[in-house]
């Protein structure tokens, strides 16, 4: 199994550590499409649970959106919810417990959430500090090609800097691993890239369409089963049903390929188990990757 504290900041990513409100997974939030720079890495889907928390705390006071009472717990006031427990002393207004639907609304509505290079970076930073001794944002850092000035960013902002090809896909950083299900390792991770539909980013020309990378954390394997944790958008899921999630690969073919295995998700927002095809749209952008790999990390 991963480490204590990566398993707990999963735990903390599936239930967001809001003060009197349990069962608010994180959303799904990508940068990429609004291209907004220099911004906190919690406002760009590289936040840590916690710092979701602050955030959504500062935005609520900036709009007054009453989402904390003055105990620090998360409410909401009465005209969006449906049971008044106590009154605001500012305004007297009643306010009512927030539900987790309700405060991932709020969160999705503000842009917050986190990507799937963002999880998984803050899960393994975590896993092989406790391990190994071992930051890999800065093993990361030192084998990315670029600029002196962009290294020097880099350096400064390395949860912001790394991504799933510049990270993970990085034969630097990463070796891959073939399909000898019985030998991989929790923090051993699922790499796809160029999968999806093409889009365009905000303030970027047409031409420069672009599609997304994915990565997959291997949680657990026992050489039968593959359990894997990652965040993602299924479109079936609409605008609020995103975030983090877990999934299962079964091996009913042994020494053959990931996409011949048997791939199970289960959907929070539709409760209900999706095997591989066209709704399991994880199996569906691992089926659609120029490139599906499982990758190890270099020590």
């Amino acid at each position: 199994m991963l480490s204590l504290k990566a398993q707990k900041l999963i735990d903390n990513y599936l239930s967001l550590p809001f003060p009197g409100v349990e069962g608010a997974r994180c959303p799904y939030f990508n940068n990429a499409k609004l291209h907004a720079r220099g911004q906190l890495r919690v406002l760009i889907g590289k936040g840590t649970p916690q710092e979701i928390v602050e955030e959504a705390k500062i935005i609520s006071i900036q709009y007054r959106a009453g989402l904390f009472d003055h105990d620090g717990h998360c409410c909401l006031h009465g005209e969006h919810g449906e049971k008044p427990s106590i009154a605001s002393p500012e305004s007297g207004a009643a306010v009512t417990e927030a539900g987790a639907d309700e405060l991932r609304k709020f969160l999705i509505d503000h842009n917050l959430g986190v990507d799937c290079s963002g999880f998984a970076t803050h899960i393994l930073r975590a896993h092989f500090l406790e391990t190994k001794g071992v930051d890999i944002t800065k093993k990361f850092i030192k084998n990315i090609s670029a600029p002196w000035w962009r290294k020097i960013i880099m350096r400064l902002r390395p949860m912001e800097s790394l991504g799933v090809r510049s990270g993970y896909a990085n034969d630097k950083n990463t070796e891959k691993l073939k399909n000898d299900y019985a030998k991989l390792q929790p923090g051993d991770v699922v790499v796809m890239l160029e999968t999806g539909p093409a889009f365009v980013p905000t303030g970027l020309r047409r031409g420069e369409a672009r599609k997304r990378n994915h990565i997959l954390i291997i949680t657990d394997c026992d050489g039968q089963k593959i359990k894997y944790v990652h965040a993602r958008a299924w479109s079936s899921e609409g605008q609020y049903g995103h975030g983090v999630n877990s999934g299962e690969i079964k091996i009913t073919n042994p020494g053959q390929g990931l996409l011949e295995q048997e791939w199970t998700e289960r959907s929070p927002s539709q409760n209900d188990l999706f095997h591989q095809g066209q709704a399991n749209e994880t199996y569906l952008e691992a089926k659609q990757a120029k490139v599906l790999e499982i990758r190890r990390i270099k020590f």
